[in-house]
């Protein structure tokens, strides 16, 4: 007995001492419009590396991740000390011409969008929007980005705009974390912004000012770690903002030229759950569940030229749990805030609890419960509510304030599932207030409502169209509204 139990242990030493296979031979299939240099430049092995199965696992987790490919399959087969990759993928239809309809009746906004998130195979994204908004008026607007340039690992994007009020132009340079063992990240851009702002009271008008604002960025990430991640943080943020007010209104933020230069530093702790029917309809999840803190500080100093001097602090922490093994809870709080002059102020804060519970499989129940908070700021912005901003049954800019409450618990049911979409729907009970202390005290509005979804399983990154009809309870009103994507 001695014998044998030495032979299974020697056998067993000798396995756990045998050196992992050689990436022999690595194969893409699958792909027809997409490139075949385009997934390649997305594996994190290549031939003659040794295999590692957590980068097999990244790599399949970031192929997915790319809005024009469906199903992703890597299998390795080992032969004699080698091994060889398949790469098996599934393009989508990237490629779409689309109208564009948001908002209630008597206040719609509409318009056209062709888009291709697979530009020449490349895996480039190009989108034209028209659309005449309801509020703002006619707008066009050109989207480009390449996220590996010239098949680096830079990535450029180019969005500009113009409109009836304004325009919009940010272009920008960078080299993202392209995997988890990435060290830097940087990057930099350059923005020009104006549009036309406008303050509300009781869905009345009160307020409206251009907001013009130009400027720039730079930051420079390093990452330390495997397991858990730390990863510091530089950034220099240069602006200058102009405002003016409308014809027929006297109110204006003061002008502003600010020179910020900040560090940072955020703890993550990278986890992933391969999961359904969370937040799309049918598609893999990559769940992010893994908890992560982030703190920054900087400075405003005439002496670099800023109108003003202040210090600026932010903080987030996000502790995302699995509750058991269909249920996830993720928590945001965050508060940001100014010093000047020994007192604080331009305070935001949020608190959120978004909650996600699979029954059976394929259909889900999801909740969200969030706090919002503005204090002292330095112009005179709100919180809205409404039907656009998480309280369906309601008109937009119902209800407005510098506190806003709000809660959402939705149930999800799949009626129909095939290859090429997914049909389910929702029932909803919707509630929040609005109000700002010292001149009205909060008051809960709750609304209740039934929904579809339409899931396209073959198109760019499984769309998922939503169409909700709810009553307000207070206002006795039906609200229809419609949009891309779960309402939270």
């Amino acid at each position: 007995m001695k014998a044998v139990a030495c032979i299974v242990l020697l056998c067993v030493a000798s396995a756990a001492a045998q050196p992992a296979p050689v990436i022999r031979h690595i194969a893409i299939q699958g792909n027809t419009r997409t490139r075949t240099e385009v997934i390649r430049r997305e594996l994190l092995f290549a031939e003659g590396d040794t295999l590692d199965a957590a980068q097999i696992e990244e790599t399949a987790r970031n192929l997915r991740g790319l809005f024009f490919l469906g199903r992703v399959d890597i299998r390795v087969q080992e032969v004699d000390g080698t091994a060889d990759v398949a790469v098996a993928v599934a393009d989508l239809y990237a490629r779409a011409l689309s109208p564009l309809l948001s908002g209630e009746i008597g206040e719609l906004s509409y318009g056209g969008m062709a888009l291709d998130y697979n530009f020449l195979g490349r895996g480039q994204v190009v989108r034209l929007t028209a659309e005449h908004d309801a509020v703002s008026g006619v707008r066009a607007a050109a989207y480009y980005r390449a996220p590996r340039l010239l098949g680096s690992q830079h990535a450029v994007t180019a969005d500009v705009s113009a409109g009836a009020e304004g325009h919009d132009v940010d272009v920008s340079l960078s080299r993202p974390f392209y995997a988890l063992a990435a060290r830097w990240a940087y990057g930099i851009s350059g923005f020009s912004q104006e549009e036309v702002r406008r303050l509300y009271t009781d869905q009345a008008l009160t307020g409206r000012y251009t907001d013009r604002l130009d400027g720039g960025s730079l930051w420079v990430t390093r990452s330390f770690g495997d397991r858990i991640k730390v990863r510091p943080t530089v950034q220099l943020r240069v602006t200058d903002r102009r405002f003016a007010p409308s014809a027929g209104f006297a109110y204006a933020p003061e002008d502003r030229r600010r020179v910020l230069p900040s560090v940072g530093v955020t703890v993550w702790r990278p986890r992933y759950d391969k999961t359904r029917f969370v937040h799309g309809l049918g598609r893999i999840e990559d769940l992010q569940t893994g908890s992560w803190v982030s703190l920054y500080a900087g400075l405003s100093h005439k002496g670099l030229g800023s109108d003003r001097g202040f210090r600026f602090f932010q903080a987030q922490i996000s502790p995302r749990f699995r509750v058991y093994d269909n249920g996830y809870a993720f928590v945001t709080l965050f508060l940001s805030a100014r010093r000047q002059g020994g007192r604080y102020d331009n305070i935001l804060a949020l608190a959120e609890l978004r909650a996600y519970m699979k029954i059976r499989e394929v259909h889900s129940l999801a909740l969200r419960v969030r706090w919002d908070a503005r204090g002292r700021t330095e112009d005179a912005g709100q919180l809205l509510l409404g039907v656009d901003d998480g309280l369906r049954g309601y008109a937009p800019r119902r209800f407005d304030g510098s506190r806003r409450f709000l809660f959402n618990l939705e149930a999800r049911p799949m009626f129909w599932r095939r290859w090429s979409a997914v049909v389910a729907g929702a029932l909803f009970v919707d509630g929040g207030a609005a109000w700002t202390p010292g001149r009205a005290s909060p008051s809960l509005n709750a609304s209740a409502g039934v929904g579809a979804r339409l899931a396209l399983t073959r198109v760019y990154n499984h769309p998922i169209l939503r169409a909700d009809l709810s009553c307000g309870l207070r206002d006795r009103a039906w609200q229809i509204s419609v949009g891309i994507g779960q309402y939270f």
